[in-house]
């Protein structure tokens, strides 16, 4: 997505353009936030805001439950906002659930199909949506422009697109943060800098802080000071990953996956990274299970003992055999990446999906 196109958003808004329905949807977390916050500020008054704002999870929360709060007339305002984050309608529905060790191809699309009952009463309500009420979908998923939901959106509403901005557009904004902060960057230091933490605004925003801060009452900002600062996320975000995963929150989960590969981290090390922490987990429950205590747990797998922490916490949301099925998926997409038998994203994406449906034995 163009900044422009963020900035034309925006310059609708004090306008007092409010379409009734919004879909928020692509990869750049940082500016979804970001027009969402907009909108919030834009349509909600501070002493009312309390009352008329309904933030809920679409992993979590039913469509019916989603349209009734659309439905709620607003209180002592002119609208009220529904903000629906994780929203699990647009993307492409499968009409069976494939078996990842038989699956090596794209599973097959509903096109233009009603899935389940949800979808009927939210497309009933977008047939005539409250102009009381701005309804906001926002997901990091891509979208299925073929699926009746987004067509509906898109006939009353509006569909924004918050894709990775380029180099050369994460260059000005990064140097603008910083010259907001009142210093500058050097030749260089701002390529490098995207280099190292990747292409999404949220982990450059991150980065750009802790250099600020680093480089104190200096006003210039150089490629070494970039280098002493900044680190590679990846291992944090792994851990989120698998944290969602356990959780069952695939929409989280596959948020983790695009940051992972918005910062440059190539699949096979994503791959690789995520096999070991399964390997973790999989020690720490033979561990267990043989009595070792914590204080043993940490030298035994030769991490940290906040790591050791995580991994023991991780371990309970999975039983024993499903992570060594797990290790088996992975290392049967990893052939199969490495061959160029299936793509990445897609497969991850998948695999990811299977195992949200598991339940902890």
């Amino acid at each position: 997505m163009p900044v422009r196109t963020f900035l034309d958003f925006v310059d609708g808004l004090k306008r007092g353009e409010f379409a009734p329905v919004y879909l928020f949807h692509g990869e750049e977390e940082y500016l979804r936030k970001q027009a969402l916050q907009e909108l919030q500020r834009r349509v909600l008054a501070p002493e009312s805001a309390q009352f008329n704002f309904d933030p809920v999870d679409g992993e979590e929360t039913t469509a019916g439950t989603v349209v009734s709060l659309a439905e709620a007339p607003p209180f002592s305002t002119e609208r009220r906002l529904v903000v629906v984050r994780y929203a699990p309608y647009f993307t492409t529905r499968i009409k069976e659930k494939p078996s990842l060790r038989t699956t090596h191809g794209a599973a097959e699309d509903e096109e233009d199909g009603l899935a389940t009952s949800g979808d009927t009463s939210l497309l009933k309500y977008l047939d005539h949506p409250l102009s009381t009420t701005c309804l906001v979908f926002d997901t990091g998923h891509a979208v299925d422009q073929r699926r009746k939901l987004y067509k509906a959106v898109r006939k009353v509403g509006r569909v924004i697109e918050f894709a990775y901005l380029k180099p050369d557009g994460l260059a000005k904004w990064a140097a603008a943060r910083v010259n907001q902060a009142g210093k500058k960057m050097a030749p260089g230091s701002a390529d490098l800098l995207i280099g190292r933490a990747g292409r999404s605004m949220t982990l450059l925003a991150n980065e750009l802080q802790k250099v600020i801060s680093y480089v104190g009452e200096k006003d210039t900002i150089t490629k070494e000071d970039v280098r002493e600062v900044t680190v590679s996320q990846i291992e944090e975000n792994i851990f989120a990953v698998v944290d969602a995963v356990g959780e069952r929150r695939a929409g989280r989960a596959l948020s983790g996956i695009q940051e992972l590969l918005a910062a440059n981290h190539s699949p096979p090390v994503i791959l690789s990274m995520i096999a070991r922490q399964f390997r973790l987990i999989l020690q720490a429950q033979e561990l267990a299970a043989a009595g070792c205590q914590f204080t043993e747990l940490s030298k035994l797998l030769d991490v940290p003992p906040f790591v050791a922490r995580k991994i023991l916490a991780q371990s309970r949301n999975f039983s024993f055999e499903q992570v060594k099925q797990v290790l088996e998926w992975l290392l049967e997409l990893d052939a199969g990446v490495k061959t160029g038998n299936r793509d990445f994203y897609p497969a991850m994406e998948m695999l990811v999906l299977e195992l949200c449906t598991y339940s902890v034995a």
